[in-house]
């Protein structure tokens, strides 16, 4: 446990950890309850949460996905909710992938398609995303249509939201959504004017809690240093392979130099790579930490698994 612990003063809400444990406790219905109903503009009379946050596929070799919330309406209406606080190039192709594990968790053989219920994802991303260039708006909603007929929705059980925090302006949209975003973004040092609806106000309550328990500040500072030290892994092994490059193509000829240069930086990322996937995080969150496209990282991964195997 940390020695001489101190009272958090800006637990930062985009940490995954943090964000979990504010909307996916179970005992914090009301809470993601209400930040639910003001984000899709719906009323939401029961909500239940789910403490299985992992998404798991059928088959042996299928991915494995772990989301923050995932939670499910009176009405069968799934919705599950991530939270990034780094962008990355596969962001789009990871939300639906999760969207799609979610939509068929536990539709067996032999059930009616008809069973299946809607869900609805929602990624929340601290940086902007390329998808969205171009769009002033914030908060965007994604479906199906077809093309030259937008108002011919292909099924109403598909519905993406993204929330680009960095694009969010005070004012620019209804005061009681825009006050959980200002709690997303800024947190503790959020300022709201008037009035804070009941769900928000249990919400803050809920941050101050864990900015006073040693046990979640053990995790929250352990989260952020290992983030820390595999970004300065990583610029370091950059610099690493340019520098040795660099000394190379002085003695041997700067062609030569600067393959050995690739060489070492080669194994600098697979090193980088391997340390990250032990520490079980996924090739989307290794891929947006060495800034490597997900072929590679996959390469690397699989070699190492068919040497162990």
């Amino acid at each position: 446990m940390i020695q001489n612990f101190e009272q958090i003063e800006d637990l930062d809400v985009t940490n995954d950890l943090v964000f979990q444990r504010i909307f996916g406790k179970v005992g914090n219905e009301e809470i993601t309850k209400g930040f639910l109903e003001k984000i899709l503009g719906i009323q939401i009379d029961e909500l239940t949460l789910d403490t299985n946050k992992r998404l798991i596929g059928e088959e042996i070799d299928d991915k494995i996905g772990r989301i923050d919330v995932k939670a499910k309406l009176k009405d069968g209406t799934k919705i599950i909710v991530e939270m990034q606080a780094s962008s990355y190039k596969y962001m789009p192709e990871r939300i639906l992938y999760y969207w799609a594990s979610a939509y068929t968790e536990g539709f067996k053989k032999g059930d009616k398609y008809r069973m299946l219920e809607k869900t609805i994802a929602i990624l929340i991303s601290k940086e902007n995303l390329g998808i969205t260039k171009g769009i002033s708006q914030y908060h965007t909603k994604w479906d199906i249509r077809e093309k030259t007929h937008l108002d011919k929705v292909f099924t109403k059980n598909l519905e993406i939201h993204i929330l680009e925090l960095g694009k969010y302006k005070d004012g620019q949209d209804d005061k009681e959504k825009g006050d959980w975003i200002k709690f997303i973004k800024d947190g503790g040092k959020a300022k709201m004017d008037g009035k804070v609806q009941k769900a928000l106000k249990e919400a803050q309550e809920e941050l101050e809690r864990l900015t006073q328990d040693p046990e979640t500040a053990e995790m929250y500072y352990q989260r952020v240093k290992d983030l820390r030290d595999m970004l300065s892994y990583a610029d370091a092994a950059k610099e690493e392979g340019i520098e040795l490059g660099m000394s190379q193509g002085m003695s041997q000829g700067l062609s030569q130099g600067i393959e050995l240069g690739k060489k070492e930086l080669q194994k600098q990322q697979k090193e980088i790579i391997l340390a990250l996937y032990k520490k079980d995080m996924s090739i989307e969150e290794i891929c947006s930490i060495v800034n490597l496209s997900k072929e590679f990282v996959e390469e690397i991964i699989d070699k190492q698994n068919n040497v162990s195997n």
